[in-house]
């Protein structure tokens, strides 16, 4: 059976679609209309847990990650690393070898789950530095330990999260990076001069900039604007309305190409759970999770489709908004999207924007199948339609 698609691609042609079975097999151009947005799926590059469970309390658990796929990607995302939180090593070990064989022996998971981040056991121990990551399994980095975590995971770390501070990091940064894996820094308060040593290193990401930092801060020496300052460095950001504020968001965007930002949703395992109070945290009818009684955030309860709505919401054209969800991240990354033309896999999004309803996502296609039977928004929990 072939199924046809219209829709306005990202460079703003408007294109009908022919999937038959998993593939494209046509693509012609048409006359402009009222078409929704065609687009490749999104990408995460952090994404916890989902439904309940964290990706670092995997084991022996890994039957949930088949849940997990399936609500993620009914919100747009085809492409995600797991992030592995802080957590006992040990256990860490165990989760990703439950993550390693899950993957090894389902072909279309891999697809959707393209690596891991460990953000992990080697931040700050600093109150406020830290988060909510608790503080009795932070250690300090080297790489003969970096490699027991990857041989768990069967190479599939690509991303490890240090702070350059801790004793034994930039030689740890430089040991990882010949290895190739890319090394970020985040929940840390580094010197200026630190960054810089890790930036030679060869670190060249950070992890959620403006978050997962102390609230009083000098205003001149933190590691907010030798983040900033450096080009070397691409900077990951939560824009969900919550984690960061408009003005910051905008000031990351003037100062750093579009090339250097990537937008994450650093989603928490209580994404995907209905609102409600849940005894230690509150998922609000807006979205915002925070802990029970504190004005202190959760996580994130959002998945990546919000920070797409969020730049909307800032005056983003939509096809732009995408893009830094979509291809940016995986050009950063090195990570192939499926194209829209004869013979390619049929993996795409239909999504429209506007002020009243937000963002919907009409339809989301991967491998020929239709995953949605109802538009989705970016607060939908319930699937069936």
């Amino acid at each position: 059976m072939t199924r046809m698609y219209r829709g306005r691609t990202l460079d703003g042609r408007a294109v009908e679609v022919a999937v038959e079975g998993a593939r494209i097999a046509r693509v012609a151009e048409i006359s402009p209309g009222d078409w929704p947005l065609i687009a490749p799926p999104l990408v995460d590059l952090q994404q916890n847990g989902a439904l309940g469970m964290a990706f670092n309390d995997l084991c022996g658990r890994g039957e949930t990650l088949g849940p997990i796929a399936a609500f993620v990607r009914r919100h747009g995302v085809g492409r995600m690393m797991a992030t592995f939180t802080t957590a006992d090593f040990e256990s860490q070990r165990r989760s990703l070898r439950e993550l390693d064989g899950r993957l090894s022996a389902d072909a279309d998971l891999a697809r959707l789950f393209v690596g891991v981040f460990y953000e992990g056991n080697y931040m700050s121990r600093e109150p406020g530095w830290r988060g909510i990551h608790p503080a009795q399994f932070m250690r300090d980095p080297n790489w003969p330990e970096w490699q027991k975590l990857q041989q768990a995971a069967g190479g599939r770390i690509r991303l490890f999260n240090v702070d350059p501070m801790l004793p034994g990091a930039i030689e740890t940064i430089r040991q990882a990076v010949a290895a190739g894996v890319r090394v970020a820094m985040g929940h840390c308060g580094p010197t200026a001069e630190a960054i810089r040593l890790a930036a030679n290193a060869g670190a060249d990401i950070v992890t959620h900039f403006g978050n997962g930092i102390a609230p009083i801060i000098h205003r001149h020496h933190n590691p907010l604007w030798a983040w900033l300052a450096d080009d070397r460095l691409a900077l990951g950001i939560i824009a969900d309305g919550y984690h960061l504020p408009e003005e910051v968001i905008r000031v990351v965007f003037k100062v750093k190409p579009r090339e250097k930002v990537f937008t994450v949703s650093d989603a928490a395992a209580a994404s995907g759970s209905p609102p409600g109070d849940y005894g230690s945290f509150v998922i609000e009818p807006n979205g915002r999770c925070h802990q029970k009684d504190e004005d202190v955030l959760a996580g994130n309860w959002f998945q990546a489709d919000r920070c797409v709505e969020r730049l909307c919401e800032m005056g983003w054209p939509l096809a732009e908004a995408w893009r830094q969800q979509s291809e940016i991240p995986a050009r950063l990354f090195h990570l192939p999207l499926p194209a829209l033309a004869p013979g390619q896999e049929a993996e795409f999004v239909l999504a429209r924007f506007d002020e009243r309803r937000g963002l919907q996502l009409e339809q989301v296609v991967a491998l020929g199948s239709e995953l949605l039977k109802a538009p989705v928004g970016t607060r939908t929990v319930d699937f069936r339609g």
